[in-house]
């Protein structure tokens, strides 16, 4: 039933809390694991009125730093499973949308939060994606995320 599944990573705690939900239901379907990061630089910066050439820099550093940390933690938990790994650049919530669309995605899981402001990026981005997305969408709650 489910053969490609879309993990969207945070690269925050709340990414290994969702591990094991992503984990079982891969395990489960022998499905295909695609781990996305969507890196929203350029936009946000450059509305902000700072120059080209600095927000390149920036951007390529964080690219840098964001593969980095990505490939360790899908080698440090993900081995031994087919995994795919992209990182994006945009607005997360399209981004997810867009990349399941594209991939011809099963089921997306992730999780949100619903405090502070990581309710106003992580649970619109959660929210986003339940509304627009092309295939079935696990959240895991914030419950469970603080377990």
């Amino acid at each position: 039933m489910f053969k490609k599944i879309l993990f969207p990573l945070d690269l925050t705690d709340n990414m290994y809390r969702v591990l094991p939900f992503v984990t079982e239901m891969a395990d489960k379907f022998g499905a295909e694991i695609h781990c996305v990061y969507s890196l929203y630089v350029s936009s946000y910066y450059g509305s902000m009125g700072m120059g080209g050439t600095y927000i390149g820099e920036f951007e390529m550093n964080a690219q840098q730093e964001v593969k980095a940390r990505t490939e360790k933690f899908i080698s440090e938990n993900l081995g031994g499973r087919n995994v795919e790994m992209s990182i994006l650049n945009g607005r997360p919530g399209d981004e997810i949308v867009d990349y399941a669309q594209k991939n011809n995605i099963d089921l997306i899981i992730m999780g949100h939060s619903t405090t502070g402001i990581q309710r106003a990026v992580l649970g619109s981005v959660a929210a986003h994606v339940v509304k627009h997305s092309p295939s079935p969408v696990l959240v895991v709650s914030p419950e469970m995320l603080s377990k």
